[in-house]
């Protein structure tokens, strides 16, 4: 219990997210709502022909905070809290920080190349990058996860990936693209070292 209450207080980069993420939310349903296309392009949404055309490259990072509708926000923040102190934990804030933006803007990248006329948005790409991270450990270090934990993680990531292709309303492409990233970086950020 202690270690887990530590390991929340220290989390200090995912409550920063966090806390962008809903403040970025209630700005934009006061300024024309979360689910308006018009809105969520104005405000920094993921759309490729804006990003090639006018050169608005912040979209690749802006969008990552940006949540379409309440179930959207309350689903990603729940899995950030969730998810997020456990990898800042073992990577530290700084590495967790930049690990975090890489994996959604690698999401964001795929979406860019693959599906190129979207408007799409979300810390999904990120999110989808920690189960990478956690793919990764499940891969390299299985004796840092219970079995139960190993179960839960595989099932959790089913479940995701199967309403990721499922639905036509969330974006394959930055899914799986943070996925990928996710894995592939975190031979990078979790490399050996004494846990």
């Amino acid at each position: 219990m202690h270690k887990l209450k530590d390991l929340y207080r220290r989390a200090k980069v995912t409550f920063i997210f966090l806390v962008i993420i809903v403040f970025y939310f209630i700005f934009i349903a006061l300024n024309g709502g979360t689910t308006n296309t018009d809105a969520l392009i104005k405000y920094g949404a993921m759309f490729p022909p804006y990003v090639l055309f006018y050169k608005e490259y912040y979209r690749f990072i802006s969008s990552i905070f940006i949540h379409i509708g309440l179930m959207h926000i309350i689903f990603n923040s729940y899995a950030l809290y969730i998810f997020g102190p456990q990898i800042e934990g073992l990577m530290g804030s700084k590495k967790y920080l930049l690990f975090f933006l890489l994996t959604g803007i690698g999401g964001n990248l795929t979406t860019f190349i693959f599906n190129f006329k979207s408007v799409s948005a979300g810390a999904s790409g990120s999110l989808f990058g920690l189960l990478g991270a956690f793919l990764y450990l499940l891969h390299r270090r299985p004796y840092m996860i219970t079995p139960e934990g190993r179960r839960s993680l595989l099932s959790l990531l089913g479940i995701n990936l199967a309403i990721t292709v499922v639905s036509p309303s969330i974006s394959t492409t930055a899914h799986l693209g943070g996925l990928i990233i996710g894995y592939l970086l975190s031979y990078i950020f979790l490399k050996e070292k004494n846990y």
